[in-house]
């Protein structure tokens, strides 16, 4: 059973007009992104604020997300567990690791498997791009489950994220996006939680769910 989590905190500006997102060169830009991600960075710096609260920004606005409970975090361990034995050394499991995924868009996903040899620039906080990453994981609360369902799944097909993988709390589902092209995951699987998933490339590989029973 979830445990309730406070819904998340949103500071919101006024939304970009849709004729301000393309440039005269054809560009993609948002007049505001510079500031949502200046404002991200002072309130991570914040004392104000507990360590564990996370931040993320959005074309919407900022997002506060109160720390995880305990079961969330159980899933987040065990699926780390999981996945690292299959993986070649220099292919790691990283948490807490912030991400641009577009413009003024910066979301840090529960656990990210990048390839060491291929990352990008760190700076400001973030990684300045997806190069390198091979998946973005998420595990949804009830404060999370909207944007880690609707909105994260094209922020990170747009950024050529090749798979996402997203424990669905509320449903007991495991689902496995990959093949992005154009901003969208051509392939969905669905599973229940206990079943066994098959990842695509670059994993090619099946890993076992089970222990998801004991937290759902």
């Amino acid at each position: 059973m979830q445990s309730k989590v406070r819904e998340p905190v949103t500071i919101r500006g006024p939304l970009p007009r849709e004729d301000h997102l393309v440039s005269d060169e054809g560009t993609e830009t948002d007049p505001l992104a510079k500031w949502r991600l200046a404002a991200l960075r002072i309130l991570r710096a914040s004392d104000e604020f507990p360590e564990a609260v996370r931040w993320e920004a959005s074309p919407s606005g900022l997002v506060m997300q109160a720390s995880p409970d305990w079961e969330h975090a159980r899933i987040v361990t065990g699926l780390r567990h999981l996945l690292e034995p299959r993986l070649p050394a220099e292919v790691v499991v990283l948490e807490g690791v912030a991400f641009l995924v577009g413009i003024g868009t910066e979301r840090t996903p529960d656990l990210v498997v990048v390839d060491t040899r291929k990352t990008a620039e760190f700076r400001d906080g973030h990684a300045t791009s997806a190069s390198g990453v091979w998946m973005f994981v998420e595990v949804t609360s009830n404060s999370t489950r909207r944007v880690d369902l609707r909105e994260k799944p094209h922020e990170f097909a747009r950024a050529d994220v090749p798979v996402m993988l997203t424990v669905d709390r509320q449903e007991h589902d495991v689902i496995v996006r990959f093949g992005p092209v154009d901003g969208r995951y051509t392939f969905t699987e669905r599973v229940k939680a206990g079943a066994s998933v098959m990842l695509p490339e670059p994993f090619d590989a099946t890993v076992e769910t089970g222990f998801l029973l004991d937290h759902l």
